[in-house]
């Protein structure tokens, strides 16, 4: 008997907890959708960096995604360029419009602005966007409102080195990544492109093989660069 009212009872809670979620959903998609960025939070980053040199201008793109359900018309993001931003547009940046069109039947669009390597002589430069409020969105989620963009001419590790690209280069350092980007003609993105993972174990060995003949020096650690890992 006790065993049969501990099931209903277990029941009831689930079938409550399925209806409570039931009517979270309705709740969400009744209300007025809501805008945030999907990638980055406040206190996160976005680094572009052209210590490369193989490029003076480049496109940055940072997602942004809503909170609400697709429709079958176009509608408009807001955003604004935050008055702490030391980024000057036409030094640093261009081609940064005040509203994003997110296309009809999508919930997620992405923000892009051209870039550009002038005057960072001095030090890096941000450029921090905020979302608005529109007649076709409110605010989403508190803490991803804001992107800041760090635009510099020195060597940023990239956020994924240390996994999965220390598995094809090993152990970062910027002397290192110099030599990758000798390699390979490219530095890396500033999100991971996982159509690259083959490419990535390519250039690991190519790497690999070259510091097996060249060791290079490290100013910033005072130590020779070799190859001292076993690439994939």
């Amino acid at each position: 008997m006790k065993k049969f009212l501990l099931v209903n009872v277990w029941a009831m809670i689930i079938g409550c907890s399925l209806l409570g979620c039931q009517e979270n959903e309705r709740v969400l998609y009744t209300e007025k959708p809501a805008v945030y960025f999907s990638s980055i939070t406040e206190k996160d980053s976005i680094f572009y960096s052209f210590a490369s040199g193989l490029t003076d201008e480049d496109i940055v793109s940072i997602p942004v995604r809503i909170i609400g359900t697709s429709t079958d018309k176009d509608r408009c993001i807001m955003i604004e360029v935050d008055p702490a931003s030391t980024a000057k547009k036409g030094v640093h940046y261009k081609d940064l419009s005040e509203s994003v069109l997110l296309e009809a039947g999508n919930v997620e669009t992405e923000i892009k602005v051209t870039v550009m390597n002038r005057e960072l002589e001095n030090g890096d430069v941000k450029l921090i966007l905020n979302l608005k409020t529109s007649e076709d969105f409110d605010l989403g989620y508190a803490g991803s409102l804001k992107a800041k963009l760090v635009i510099t001419d020195q060597l940023v590790k990239p956020s994924y080195w240390d996994m999965p690209l220390s598995l094809y280069y090993g152990a970062y350092s910027k002397a290192k990544h110099r030599v990758c980007i000798q390699l390979q003609g490219f530095d890396f993105p500033e999100v991971m492109d996982f159509n690259r993972i083959s490419s990535y174990m390519s250039y690991g060995r190519m790497v690999y093989n070259y510091l097996l003949k060249t060791p290079v020096w490290d100013e910033d650690t005072q130590a020779w660069i070799t190859a001292d890992w076993s690439p994939l």
